[in-house]
């Protein structure tokens, strides 16, 4: 493909580090597969069974594979929160808890790549690669992958909220935790993680719009993106950037001082525990 054809949104070359995948967690955000007025676990697991289930059973028959993608398209369409950006009905279980592409050559018996059935052209399905593959540090990347499932996606995806956590377990650690002390410190270290990922989840004081994805609020058919005011704006308490950082990247609503107390406290005794476990305590 010549320069002048090339798509702004592939990359000349894989990253040495590849971060769609890990062994217990998976994103398929450029698959849009957040792009829906209902976000729920539940709701993100009953869509995937179901593609999975539709498309293994029409693989690997071009034909049919062709008719399940436009069958579960009109099946999603009325959810679908912005119709401008695209969702591939081929984002799916590729193991158990783990999202991937189902068309991957990898998964094909002659190795034969039919991502051309997407709904994105095969060479950004093969070349595209996130900002976060360059802005996040080694040390970073290893703590966004402690998180697992689709969440992890969620993770990954937002440089600014893997980089403000990693501050803040610095601060509670007193000094800068390293890539080779989290491998040391699992699988002691998972119940603490696994509670902070759960919380961040889950966190209790997120906006309910669904329009809302973390510091931003998008609207129209295109999703076009408009910055939204801290969620600790017009406080009197003094909060540390890496934490307001973190809750406007969880999509905090607007709090008062109580509330923001209490999403603050929430917070630092996640990171906290993380910290006692690395230090052994």
């Amino acid at each position: 493909m010549s320069d002048a054809h090339r798509d702004s949104r592939t990359a000349p070359r894989a990253p040495l580090r590849i971060l769609c995948q890990h062994a217990h967690g998976s994103c398929a955000a450029c698959c849009g597969v957040h792009n829906f007025r209902v976000r729920s676990h539940s709701a993100e697991h009953a869509r995937l069974l179901r593609r999975t289930e539709r498309v293994r059973a029409a693989w690997p028959d071009e034909a049919a594979l062709a008719r399940a993608r436009d069958e579960l398209l009109a099946l999603e369409a009325p959810d679908v929160l912005f119709a401008g950006v695209k969702v591939c009905p081929f984002s799916g279980y590729v193991d158990e808890g783990r999202v991937g592409c189902l068309l991957h050559p990898s998964r094909h018996p002659r190795g034969a790549d039919l991502r051309e059935l997407g709904v994105y052209p095969r060479e950004i399905c093969e070349g595209h690669f996130c900002a976060p593959h360059d802005w996040l540090r080694a040390r970073e990347a290893d703590l966004a992958q402690t998180a697992r499932g689709l969440f992890y996606g969620r993770v990954v995806t937002d440089a600014g909220l893997v980089k403000a956590l990693a501050r803040l377990l610095d601060d509670a650690l007193g000094r800068a935790f390293t890539s080779a002390e989290l491998a040391r410190a699992r699988p002691a270290l998972d119940p603490a993680l696994t509670a902070l990922w759960d919380t961040l989840r889950d966190w209790p004081w997120r906006d309910p719009d669904p329009a809302r994805f973390g510091g931003f609020v998008f609207t129209g058919n295109e999703a076009t993106e408009r910055g939204v005011p801290s969620c600790l704006a017009g406080l009197s308490l003094e909060v540390e950037p890496a934490v307001r950082q973190v809750l406007d990247a969880l999509g905090t609503r607007a709090l008062d001082d109580a509330a923001a107390g209490a999403a603050m406290a929430c917070l630092r005794e996640r990171v906290e525990a993380v910290a006692a476990a690395l230090r052994g305590d």
